[in-house]
């Protein structure tokens, strides 16, 4: 649904500059005239100016416009959190790990939790997982929680185990598993539910301490050219009403971004009992998607894949039983709300495509109602040809790239490694494709996302000529992935996402246009003005 404003119905020319508006009648226009919250007409500069002589102009003076961008798939108040947290990305040594941690136990409480996040095993000189054992030598006395930067693995101390109350006789959880050594004692390396043995223990912070968070995570969306989001932000806030109230909350007080909440599988009944379906709201925030998952991640190990990792004697870790996973979807499906299944490994996306495919036969449903399968990194060949049959929505983030070209390879091998991330096979083979950045796990800014695709190369232009190159995107395509792609997810392509008359005007001014710079400058361009319903909501430097 497009949301109501209140802008004020005086006619704006844009011009001076490149406009890039996504749509191929009108490409590359010389002016658009904005009137309220609407695009109003493309054109010529002297055309256009002559009929709207009153308009005021917005003079982009050789910089460029790009349509507003959305983030199809993150976590905004885990993001936000994370700012506030010893932040462990980059980190090529656990002792550099352990620096950071000692750092901040000096500074905190007596007994006061220590929590991090972003740590990569495959970056360290060590080769190998920080342990309990590891962590200890830096914590005194305070419990430590560090997450890997997937979200899928963390580690924890040997206070935080006692807390928990985690020992060597303590049974692995359904969809989790607990790392032990040669005598079963844990290491304080816990995979997928695992973890929740101790989270569930760490004292929530506050709402007003959620509210501040949130709005860093926001302002910062908004500074990167983002003007509507899908955040699974529940399990952080604690439930469905929460989330929901500090967003409502915030976005009158910062003009936007567009937020669809995505909503965790535990809360399905609770949405089912209110009636809501996916896109209830007003437009500024509706109800997303129900987020369940399959699997882990690639990089912990845990993604679910129909054969063996190359480098170990497991498939992964499938986190829920298939029985309840697809009656899920299919409950989900039949009241009318689309699910988002996390599904990295090939099995996994084998389950999501199953799942979808059964709950579209027992239940017709409108054709907007496009679920939706997110990361989809280990593929088949033969899985895109389901997608684009069964109108499923893979959401992708390009970004992922330049660190998992790393050792996808030596995961899965060779073999699977050529269908990988196979974002130019799945675009131009007709599936429908959305973009994002799962931040916390990669940076909130679309413009690394932008240059990944295009690219396929990591920030220092690594390989060169790209990883896969047969599978890099065209500009034109990776701009969208992010501002078409997103707005299509959400059954909201009929009114935003391009700049067309009759559509949101929402834009991005940037001080260069992403088809006029080499390739490897795209990661550079610089967000000057973010614009939501023709009001500008961020301003660089201001």
């Amino acid at each position: 649904m497009s949301p109501q404003t209140t802008a004020h119905p005086h006619p704006v020319l844009v011009t001076g500059g490149t406009i890039l508006t996504l749509d191929r009648r009108q490409p590359r226009p010389e002016a658009m005239v904005l009137m309220g919250d609407r695009v109003l007409a493309l054109g010529g500069r002297r055309q256009l100016a002559e009929s709207w002589s009153t308009a005021e102009t917005i003079d982009l003076a050789g910089r460029a416009v790009i349509p507003g961008l959305t983030d199809s798939h993150l976590h905004l108040l885990s993001y936000g959190q994370m700012l506030d947290q010893v932040i462990l990305n980059g980190q090529t040594t656990i002792q550099g790990v352990l620096d950071l941690v000692r750092a901040r136990a000096m500074q905190a409480a007596p007994g006061e939790w220590v929590l991090g996040r972003g740590w990569d095993q495959d970056l360290f000189a060590e080769r190998r997982y920080p342990t309990r054992d590891d962590l200890d030598k830096a914590a005194g006395d305070h419990p430590v929680l560090l997450v890997r930067a997937c979200g899928h693995c963390s580690v924890v101390n040997s206070k935080a185990l006692e807390l928990a109350r985690v020992t060597a006789a303590t049974p692995d959880p359904a969809g989790g598993l607990i790392e032990r050594d040669a005598d079963g004692r844990p290491t304080g390396v816990l995979h997928e539910r695992a973890a929740g043995l101790v989270r569930e223990i760490i004292p929530r912070p506050d709402e007003a301490a959620l509210r501040r968070a949130l709005g860093r995570a926001l302002e910062l969306a908004l500074s990167r050219g983002l003007v509507a989001c899908h955040p699974d932000d529940v399990r952080s806030s604690g439930d469905f009403a929460t989330a929901w109230r500090l967003y409502s909350e915030l976005l009158p007080q910062l003009g936007g971004p567009r937020i669809r909440i995505d909503v965790s599988d535990f809360q399905l009944d609770e949405l089912i009992a209110r009636g809501l379906r996916s896109g209830s709201g007003d437009g500024w925030l509706s109800v997303g998607a129900i987020k369940t998952f399959v699997d882990g991640s690639l990089g912990a190990s845990s993604a679910a894949l129909t054969r063996p990792y190359a480098d170990g004697a497991g498939s992964g870790i499938v986190v829920q039983p298939r029985d309840q996973f697809m009656a899920t979807v299919r409950r989900a499906h039949q009241h009318g709300l689309q699910v988002a299944v996390h599904a990295i490994g090939d099995l996994a996306v084998d389950w999501a495509l199953d799942a979808i495919e059964e709950a579209q036969a027992e239940y017709p449903a409108p054709a907007s109602l496009r679920h939706r399968v997110v990361h989809v990194q280990i593929t088949r060949p033969e899985q895109f040809d389901r997608f684009a049959r069964l109108g499923a929505v893979a959401e992708i983030q390009p970004i992922f790239v330049r660190t998992d070209k790393l050792w996808v390879e030596s995961r899965v091998g060779a073999e699977r490694a050529r269908h990988s991330y196979n974002w130019a096979t799945m675009v131009r083979g007709g599936v429908a494709c959305a973009g994002g950045s799962d931040g916390p796990v990669e940076p909130l800014d679309p413009m690394l996302g932008l240059h990944a695709a295009v690219t396929r190369q990591d920030a220092a232009g690594e390989p060169v000529g790209g990883w896969l190159p047969d599978q890099r995107l065209s500009v034109h395509e990776a701009l969208e992935l992010f501002a078409v792609g997103g707005a299509y997810a959400a059954g909201e392509e009929g009114w935003r996402g391009r700049l067309v008359p009759g559509y949101a005007a929402d834009f991005v001014i940037l001080d260069r246009s992403p088809d006029a710079v080499e390739p490897s400058e795209i990661k550079d361009l610089k967000v000057l003005e973010t614009y939501i319903a023709g009001r500008r909501v961020y301003r660089a430097g201001s």
